[in-house]
């Protein structure tokens, strides 16, 4: 029986030439676990700005309240939470590894893997995409002030208002945090799919 810290060893040597299940299986449930609790890590700061977003513009109604871009984050949102789901699976998938009687064809181990590494593409993509669009509109908001404006609101204790005229705000650096937790966690999973199937691509 291994210990916690030989199973460490032999899920992080990645580049081992071993073709043996229990392997494998130990990759899948290290890997699995590590994509789950650095994308759960990751997605709770945008997850927190969306809701928080969200119930600030209930009062103008749900459609006309929402932008193209909300509604954009939202679906992020959405397939990260499915991402960090099949990060689940992953650890499931291990101990059907393990056994014979319940181990899958590896088409259809490649076919599991392959529909993580999309959703966490997706994610990359739809994220980059709202970010180039909201940092360029900040961006251009700069190029274009007046000299001496207001760039950054003061902080101000008791109170998240900003002052009168400034260009960028709290909300506005934490929703640029908020991109990037979520490009980060897309990129986690993309990473944990290409090793998976990196080794499972040494299988017979």
């Amino acid at each position: 029986m291994l210990n916690l810290y030989d199973e460490a060893l032999l899920m992080f040597n990645f580049l081992s030439s071993s073709t043996n299940p229990q392997h494998l299986a130990r990759s899948f449930l290290w890997l699995g676990r590590i994509g789950l609790i650095l994308q759960i890590f990751l997605g709770f700061i945008p997850l927190l700005v969306v809701v928080a977003y969200v119930l600030s513009q209930s009062g103008q109604g749900l459609i006309g309240g929402f932008s193209f871009g909300l509604w954009l984050a939202i679906a992020c949102l959405i397939i990260l939470m499915f991402s960090i789901y099949w990060c689940f699976r992953y650890t499931n998938l291990a101990n059907k590894l393990r056994k014979a009687e319940t181990r899958p064809s590896k088409s259809q181990v490649v076919r599991h893997l392959q529909l993580g590494l999309l959703a966490n593409i997706v994610i990359l993509i739809i994220t980059v995409i709202i970010a180039l669009f909201r940092v360029g509109e900040l961006t251009f908001k700069l190029l274009t002030l007046p000299q001496g404006a207001t760039v950054i609101a003061p902080n101000k204790i008791g109170t998240t208002l900003a002052t009168p005229g400034a260009l960028i705000t709290p909300s506005n650096m934490i929703a640029i945090q908020a991109m990037l937790n979520v490009i980060a966690a897309g990129l986690v999973g993309v990473i944990v799919a290409l090793l998976l199937l990196y080794k499972v691509g040494k299988q017979p």
